[in-house]
């Protein structure tokens, strides 16, 4: 076959990843840079094959050769080229809107993340747990998650951290660096 096997993590990149290539025709300068902007990933496949698309077109290939080429229906490479005409590039990212909202929405994270941090300040002896901040969310904001949801929601309002073990309230810090020192090691 004579064309080498390329691999593509699906998984997209980050929109603040430092990017030193552009596209261009073969054998043209490539001019400007392009940012992909505000957040999150984009998946790297679907603007391989926009960009993909694009290039055919640019050559002169028609539309039904280049949908068939991308192996995408012409509705769907015609609402591309649509969206591009009027947003640019923007119009090709992933819009927002899609898939389950959140919880506890953005406008109130501000609000549940003070929330957590009373509830940990109020608590006597070790951490809150998952179990507390859920029925925090069941009282406060009516809401009924799983634990997963719950810890998923935390992130979400950078609210993770990771600690040893707990120290009890009426621990003897002193007493157990005596003992530290004083044990025989086996």
């Amino acid at each position: 076959m004579g064309k080498p096997i390329v691999y593509i993590d699906e998984s997209g990149f980050a929109h603040d990843m430092p990017r030193t290539h552009g596209y261009s025709k073969i054998g043209q300068r490539c001019f400007g840079t392009h940012d992909w902007g505000a957040k999150g990933r984009t998946n790297a496949i679907g603007a391989l094959y926009h960009f993909l698309a694009f290039a055919h077109l640019q050559e002169g290939k028609t539309f039904t050769e280049t949908a068939a080429f991308v192996r995408v229906k012409l509705r769907s490479l015609m609402r591309w080229i649509k969206r591009f005409r009027t947003e640019g590039f923007e119009g090709l990212k992933d819009k927002p809107g899609r898939g389950k909202k959140p919880l506890i929405p953005l406008e109130n994270q501000a609000a549940f993340r003070q929330a957590v941090l009373e509830l940990q300040e109020k608590k006597v002896g070790g951490r809150i747990k998952g179990r507390d901040i859920l029925e925090l969310m069941k009282t406060k904001y009516g809401v009924d998650p799983s634990l997963k949801t719950v810890y998923n929601t935390l992130k979400r309002a950078d609210l993770v951290w990771i600690s040893g073990r707990s120290i009890h309230p009426k621990a003897d810090l002193e007493a157990q660096e005596t003992f530290k020192k004083t044990s025989q090691k086996k």
